[in-house]
């Protein structure tokens, strides 16, 4: 497989799968700041999550992926409305790793129809409720995970269509991270279309923060590491 397909595989699957550092107790996650690492083909790649509060109380979730051949970056701008994440606005922006590509899409609740602008064209798609972004999605899932909730699916819209993103819990695991050993459970996104089979390791005493990320595919394997936690303005700096 080329090396340029490969890398997008793997960052986009890191978009898609990242779970973040949220509480049991507040209705809206943290904020924080965090950092994981990897190397495909011997390139490596620096991957940063960062959640913020947004001046009129709502939230931003920044995911971006930088290498030296190319950078990714995804902005979701999100409310919670009756304690479920509702997207405003989603950001995508590609550069190098072949063609530059940008996309931005835009939630009009009211009427339930999402915008989509991708490369200066626009067109518009029916929504319904619960209907998450790309990025946004992350937040919800964390939300539903802590809350012992077993039913892990979620309308995306992406790309101008619906998709369905469908997660099961398969194992717990003790891990060796950089930042120590702490206990996981496993996490696998599921897909009826694509022979990706992607895991992500979560760790519940640490509010299901995302320690490890693999993408398997055509017989190859790409594993991404926690490197830096910093939740609410303090360092993590061991499990």
């Amino acid at each position: 497989m080329p090396l340029k397909h490969v890398l997008l595989r793997t960052l986009a699957t890191v978009g898609l799968t990242a779970l973040l550092a949220t509480s049991v107790s507040a209705e809206m996650p943290k904020s924080f700041e965090n950092e994981y690492s990897t190397r495909i083909f011997g390139i490596k790649v620096t991957v940063t999550h960062k959640l913020t509060d947004l001046e009129d109380g709502g939230q931003q979730l920044r995911f971006e992926a930088d290498s030296w051949i190319g950078n990714i970056e995804e902005i979701s701008q999100f409310d919670w409305v009756d304690g479920v994440v509702q997207p405003r606005k989603y950001f995508y922006k590609r550069r190098g790793l072949g063609r530059d590509r940008d996309a931005e899409l835009t939630f009009n609740w009211d009427k339930e129809r999402v915008i989509n602008d991708v490369q200066g064209k626009s067109w518009a798609m029916d929504i319904r409720k619960r209907v998450q972004d790309k990025l946004s999605y992350q937040i919800q899932l964390q939300k539903d995970l802590i809350e012992g909730r077993n039913n892990l699916k979620y309308a995306i819209a992406d790309g101008g269509q619906m998709k369905e993103y469908r997660f099961e819990i398969v194992a717990e695991e003790r891990l060796d991270t950089p930042m120590g050993e702490v206990d996981t459970v496993k996490v696998m996104r599921s897909r009826d279309d694509d022979d990706r089979v992607t895991y992500a390791w979560l760790a519940p005493k640490w509010d299901y923060l995302l320690v490890r990320l693999e993408q398997q595919e055509d017989g190859d394997s790409h594993t991404i590491d926690i490197d830096k936690a910093r939740v609410n303005g303090k360092n993590i700096e061991s499990f």
